[in-house]
């Protein structure tokens, strides 16, 4: 055990997280699972918390053009923006 105590850290609920990024909850889970937010943490079978401080670096990668994140940000939007194609019945 070591003499320096350990680090408490801020965690937030669903409800905040999207307080700071409005975007809705389904987008929330679907971009956890694509691996590209912060995994939240399981703390009962029915809740889930976020650390406070991955969010935010989560914010500032975003915005750093350069960064891996926003690279594949643009490159999940840009699929998303092609147009499907329908099957001729």
């Amino acid at each position: 055990m070591s003499d320096k105590p350990e680090e408490v850290r801020e965690m937030l609920t669903a409800e905040q997280v999207l307080a700071m990024i409005p975007i809705s909850r389904t987008t929330l889970f679907r971009l956890e699972r694509d691996r590209v937010f912060p995994k939240g943490e399981a703390i009962t079978p029915h809740r889930k918390l976020w650390f406070k401080d991955e969010v935010i670096a989560w914010q500032r990668d975003l915005r750093d053009p350069k960064s891996a994140l926003s690279q594949a940000m643009r490159a999940r939007n840009s699929k998303a923006s092609t147009p499907r194609k329908l099957k001729a019945v």
